[in-house]
């Protein structure tokens, strides 16, 4: 996995401590490139280890949260989570659904059509930098398999928030979260955004 990802995940998933060791990692990585892999190895491997860890921390932590802060009320919206990395889009997955949403994930554009005809999505909630899957295409083709209900999309990313708010408007989407507000700040945007949808 690229180190770049993992402390992109690492930020998303509130785990701060995970995220700057992936960082130092991806920063020596860099410094000794060539000069001596073997290092370069052993510290992009550290950090994949205590990512893990603090995932275990984390599961461990919601499992016993008995009840939500975001808990919906009535009917749960549903969600749709696009990501290259089926372990990002899993992650996120499982936060969304402990707060009472119903989920589904996908990391290419057929496998969102697909559930918008089976699953129906009333909000699309993506990543931004995807090397393999065009973000404005993306969220096209989504307005234009959901049109005529009431949907909603939320970019997130590691960018700045300057460029998510060109990427915003440059993508039509309603909303945008950086990754280093962490999961949190996700489910309240999409909370937000689903009250609007639903009134």
């Amino acid at each position: 996995m690229d180190i770049h990802l993992i402390w992109g995940e690492a930020a998303m998933l509130d785990l701060p401590k995970i995220a700057q060791l992936a960082r130092e990692a991806e920063a020596a990585a860099r410094r000794l490139g060539t000069q001596d892999m073997a290092e370069a190895r052993i510290a992009c491997a550290a950090a994949v280890r205590a990512m893990r860890e603090g995932l275990d921390d984390e599961e461990a932590r919601w499992t016993a949260q008995h009840e939500s802060e975001h808990a919906l009320e009535g009917r749960p919206c549903r969600v749709l989570v696009v990501d290259d990395s089926p372990f990002a889009a899993r992650a996120l997955s499982h936060v969304f659904e402990r707060n009472g949403f119903e989920v589904r994930t996908a990391t290419t554009i057929s496998e969102v059509l697909d559930l918008c005809a089976t699953f129906g999505p009333s909000i699309l909630v993506t990543d931004v930098q995807m090397p393999c899957l065009d973000v404005s295409e993306l969220c096209d083709r989504f307005r234009e398999a959901t049109q005529g209900q009431r949907t909603g999309i939320v970019l997130v990313s590691a960018r700045s928030d300057v460029e998510l708010q060109d990427c915003l408007h440059a993508t039509g989407a309603d909303d945008f979260v950086p990754k280093c507000a962490g999961t949190n700040a996700v489910v309240n945007r999409v909370l937000a955004l689903s009250k609007d949808i639903s009134s």
